[in-house]
């Protein structure tokens, strides 16, 4: 009984293995049949579908032309005088009048005030009695010498007695010729009393009253020759390269907002002064209707370059390859295409090399290295590479 159930047993295991055996090779061959087809279908499917193109880059442009460029650099400064003249009388005295108010244009040659003439009258009519007396006197004398001649041509008197009187004579003469230059200097400190314009001006601030007493050394005012102007302003160190003698200048003031005065740098001054490190310049400004007064406030405009049928392209599309080589991502016009349905440019990148010219913030001069007509890539949504398709959505042109 025992031997019976062992052989159940083995002949159950061994019923099950090969039960196992014929189901696993039942499964594997048509497995391995189907395996067989799907590659085969996978590789008709591949070689049937044709490969996806990359979308172009979607970017904005800039249209290359010739056009004219200023380069402007804006300053403020304060209005100054081409001359500022003391004014002072020249002999002492009381101020008896002062003809003006702070601000007044006077001509050259009209009274700005005078002193009490009362003294220098006195002066000069004691020169002119002088004066004559010692005209009389030498005139008398002159006949006297007429006789004392006439009398020693007849042997009457010695000829010690005529040279006495030349000599009385001659002294006259010395007498007169003084009598005549206190008066001319009478005369002088007459009009002195008057102050005079010594050109044509606006007057300064007045720095006496009438009534008071003044000397040569007191001024009284000032006058401001402003037939020219200047406006002086500063300009930080790191523009100093933008600014040269002679260039030209648009200059607005508050008083004239529709109005541009021209002027040029007439002058530098040699050191950078201050903490703010700044250097002073003055720009002149023919003035001759007198507009701009001292003490005006402007703003400038200094006209740093003006370049004439140039092309030009923004200064944020250039990259820089080495110390003075840049690349310029440009669409060459021969690559252009419209699409007019869309409304869009389609175009191929070129990475090229160009030479610049001058550069500001803004805007670079090319001077070789792209044409009128090509685009200038200004923004991308991707990475450009040469011959990179792109989609120009947008393109905009210098607005001067």
């Amino acid at each position: 009984m025992k031997n019976r159930k062992f052989f159940i047993t083995i002949s159950s295991f061994l019923g099950i293995v090969l039960m196992i055996t014929v189901i696993s090779e039942s499964f594997s061959k048509p497995s391995d049949k189907k395996t067989s087809t799907s590659s085969k279908s996978a590789r008709e499917d591949k070689t049937a579908q044709p490969k996806e193109e990359t979308p172009p880059i979607l970017v904005k442009a800039f249209k290359v032309k010739k056009t004219n460029f200023e380069d402007i650099l804006p300053i403020m400064g304060t209005v100054k005088p081409k001359a500022e003249i003391a004014l002072k009388f020249e002999i002492n005295g009381i101020i008896k009048k002062i003809y003006f108010r702070e601000g007044d244009l006077i001509e050259k040659g009209k009274t700005i005030a005078f002193l009490d003439p009362k003294d220098a009258n006195l002066k000069l009519r004691y020169a002119e009695s002088k004066l004559s007396a010692t005209k009389t006197s030498f005139e008398s004398l002159l006949k006297k010498l007429e006789i004392y001649k006439q009398l020693f041509e007849v042997g009457a008197i010695i000829k010690v007695k005529l040279e006495e009187i030349e000599l009385e004579v001659q002294s006259a003469e010395f007498q007169l010729d003084a009598a005549k230059a206190e008066k001319k200097l009478a005369v002088e400190e007459v009009k002195k009393t008057h102050l005079l314009a010594p050109k044509t001006g606006v007057l300064g601030s007045r720095k006496a009253e009438e009534g008071e007493f003044v000397t040569p050394t007191d001024e009284i005012g000032s006058l401001l020759d402003i037939s020219e102007v200047f406006v002086e302003a500063g300009i930080v160190e790191r523009d100093i390269h933008k600014i040269a003698l002679k260039k030209r200048a648009n200059i607005y003031v508050d008083a004239y907002p529709d109005k541009v005065f021209e002027g040029r740098i007439e002058r530098i001054h040699p050191l950078v002064e201050g903490k703010s490190r700044t250097l002073t310049l003055r720009i002149k400004i023919i003035n001759p209707k007198s507009l701009i007064l001292p003490g005006m406030f402007s703003r400038v405009d200094i006209l740093s370059v003006e370049l004439k049928d140039v092309l030009l392209v923004p200064s944020i599309s250039l990259i820089k390859a080495a110390k003075e080589s840049f690349l310029l991502p440009i669409i060459p016009k021969h690559t252009i295409k419209e699409e007019k349905e869309e409304g869009t440019i389609l175009g191929e990148i070129e990475l090229r090399t160009v030479k610049i010219g001058y550069m500001s913030s803004d805007y670079t001069e090319i001077k070789r290295g792209i044409e009128e007509g090509d685009l200038v890539i200004t923004e991308t949504q991707g990475e450009l590479s040469n011959k990179a398709k792109v989609r120009v959505i947008s393109t905009e042109e210098a607005p001067f």
